[in-house]
């Protein structure tokens, strides 16, 4: 049976139908027992021709500003502020969360700040439940977390309402 590629709900937006691309890594993993590497990838895409080619950016200057925005989002996500007054046991928290302000876009802004401003926090909470839920797709396939699912699926609702 032919196996059937979609991209996942919510994933960034490529200029190649699933199907090409799924069929085209399927491929490439065949290559190598099965196991797919970035690398691998990126070389099998790089020939013009290849149906992977449209999906990567080839202008290394654009593809450079792009990479220096991804590492600037890893390095704000990375950073986390520890409370000097509280027990040494407690845990960091995330020092910056993503925020989008009307008519301004994305950006970072402290924890603290988000979580005081009522509008800011909805949106923290609702990401939150988002990227949860999304988990638990991703996953949904493991019956032994179905317990956890359940539970997921019983706040979830909570949070909607």
């Amino acid at each position: 049976m032919k196996t059937v590629y979609q991209f996942r709900a919510g994933s960034p937006s490529f200029p190649i139908d699933a199907q090409v691309a799924g069929e085209a890594l399927e491929s490439i993993g065949g290559h190598n027992s099965g196991e797919l590497v970035p690398e691998q990838v990126v070389n099998a895409a790089r020939p013009a021709d290849s149906p992977l080619h449209p999906a990567f950016e080839w202008d290394d200057g654009i593809a450079a500003e792009r990479y220096r925005k991804h590492q600037a989002r890893d390095l704000i996500g990375a950073l986390v502020t520890v409370i000097p007054e509280q027990k040494a046991s407690s845990d960091p928290i995330r020092a910056f969360v993503s925020v989008r302000r009307e008519g301004e876009g994305n950006s970072y802004v402290p924890i603290r700040t988000a979580m005081t401003d009522p509008q800011l926090r909805d949106q923290v909470l609702a990401r939150a439940m988002r990227e949860l839920v999304a988990w638990r797709d991703r996953h949904k396939e493991l019956n032994e977390l179905a317990h956890l699912f359940s539970q997921v699926d019983m706040f979830a609702e909570q949070f909607t309402d």
